[in-house]
């Protein structure tokens, strides 16, 4: 009888273990655990830290563990901190709730309406299939209008968004040009849209609604804010390194598979005819588009990028271009109760001195180099994407990060981006970003050739946004 090796022993009880904890069983070990946490900050001796910031860090405490091990929906446990916050005596209620209406909440809930015309009206279709027909005359052509479509889309529209927009269109073409599941061009195909619009949502506040949070947590902290424009002009070297380093790693690894490009070209040609003449409502939601976004970029300092958003979706609705049925079906709504949530324990930590408090603990530990805290932070960022929610990332790091560029003189700026663009750039596992998800859930993509490829962009983003951040951001105006 033959034994099994080691590592086979090892992968079936971790896999036994999982299986347990996504049980029902399994899941009061993670509210055990949480009730642990929060029960064993409150006790701890912690030096320089009053009971009102124990309690706002017990409350963080909480909220790390079941943001990171997803034991609860991302809303249910937003709804647990506005409860946890005055119940445990950290904050007033008022305040509480004083918060969580920040106007960042409300950007994003203006810019997902906007995205349900979009995606209704067929004009993101329309636009797909059509980049994708007069780019795609060859295979390496082909993927990197994917990749190129993909995140220029993301740009605009959320990544997920994107991303569940893309999937049919790229799963038929890749199944018209004959493609294989195990095959190296629909590997490089599926991978294409989903690193796409990865990297592309990092270009402007549109993309995800990570940004957005983050703003909301900074202006609250330090009554500053980023513009617009700042934004793509701050994030921009990023985005364009990445996009070509992925098109490269793409057109390689699509390689060694024969597909029938003619079949292709005749579906999208046919799927094209199909959608007819172009619409008035298509029409009228790309000027709403147009408008809303021209008013972000020049306006949005002024007016403020809520209301903006609120005057586009205004429109959507005054010109028949939206319908609420439609919109109470394709926006998240669970969202804004957990970036309202965030901001409201981030405001927290800082009004109870707890991100204060805990910031001193890391200053004692010696390090001197605003230099070393900047990485630490961009590095620290990276790791817990892969992990958890960029969103979740961000409400996790931000209140520490401002607290620590406080103190060793980093502009909260700068350290803003260096938390939010590393946490909107995860490429090694599915649980990282819907967008990986939904390229493995395709059965074309491999998840263990993603982490392998994954692992390299990760180190790629690492370093150069830490050289951006040093001979770029200067000659635009950003020094820390």
């Amino acid at each position: 009888m033959d034994s099994k090796p080691f590592s086979s022993l090892i992968l079936d009880g971790l896999r036994s273990f999982g299986r347990f904890c996504r049980s029902e069983e399994g899941r009061w070990l993670w509210y055990i655990m949480a009730a642990a946490i929060y029960a064993t900050i409150l006790v701890l001796p912690l030096p320089g830290f009053s009971i009102e910031a124990r309690r706002s860090l017990a409350v963080f405490g909480v909220a790390v563990f079941l943001w990171a091990t997803n034991t609860l929906p991302l809303a249910v446990t937003g709804l647990l901190i506005l409860f946890l916050l005055p119940f445990s005596g950290a904050i007033s209620t008022k305040s509480t709730y004083v918060y969580f209406g920040d106007q960042a909440v409300f950007f994003v809930l203006g810019a997902l309406i906007l995205t349900s015309p979009i995606m209704r009206s067929g004009l993101s279709t329309r636009l797909a299939l059509a980049v994708v027909s007069r780019f795609g005359r060859n295979q390496s052509a082909l993927i990197l209008s994917i990749l190129g479509l993909a995140a220029v889309m993301s740009c605009f529209i959320n990544a997920h968004a994107v991303a569940a927009m893309l999937f049919p269109i790229v799963l038929e073409v890749v199944r018209a040009a004959g493609g294989k599941p195990g095959g190296s061009f629909g590997f490089a195909a599926f991978l294409a849209m989903a690193w796409g619009a990865v990297i592309g949502s990092n270009t402007t506040l549109l993309g995800g609604a990570r940004g957005p949070l983050a703003l909301g947590i900074l202006q609250n902290a330090t009554n500053q804010t980023i513009s617009f424009v700042q934004w793509t002009l701050w994030s921009i070297p990023v985005v364009l390194v990445l996009l070509l380093a992925a098109g490269i790693v793409l057109v390689i690894a699509g390689r060694g598979e024969e597909v029938s490009l003619p079949a292709a070209q005749q579906f999208l040609e046919a799927r094209n005819n199909k959608l007819g003449s172009i619409s008035r409502r298509e029409i009228y939601t790309a000027g709403v588009m147009l408008l809303t976004i021209v008013l972000w970029i020049f306006q949005g300092d002024r007016l403020g990028l809520a209301t903006v958003g609120f005057l586009g979706v205004s429109l959507a609705f005054v010109l028949g271009i939206a319908d609420w049925r439609e919109v109470e079906e394709d926006v998240n709504w669970g969202i804004f109760v957990m970036y309202g949530s965030a901001i409201a324990l981030s405001a927290a930590l800082r009004d109870t001195g707890a991100a204060e408090a805990l910031t001193k603990q890391l200053l004692a530990l010696g390090i001197e180099s605003p230099l070393l805290i900047f990485a630490a932070v961009v590095l620290i960022a990276l790791c817990l994407t892969e992990f958890m929610s960029n969103a979740a990332t961000v409400a996790m790091l931000m209140p520490v990060a401002l607290s620590l560029a406080s103190n060793y003189g980093i502009d909260p700026h700068a350290i803003t981006l260096g938390v939010v663009v590393p946490a909107g750039l995860g490429f090694m596992f599915p649980v990282s970003t819907p967008a990986i998800a939904i390229a493995v859930g395709s059965g074309f993509v491999r998840p263990l050739a993603v982490l392998r490829l994954g692992i390299w962009l990760d180190i790629l983003t690492f370093l150069v946004f830490l050289a951006m951040s040093k001979l770029y951001w200067p000659l635009v105006g950003l020094r820390w």
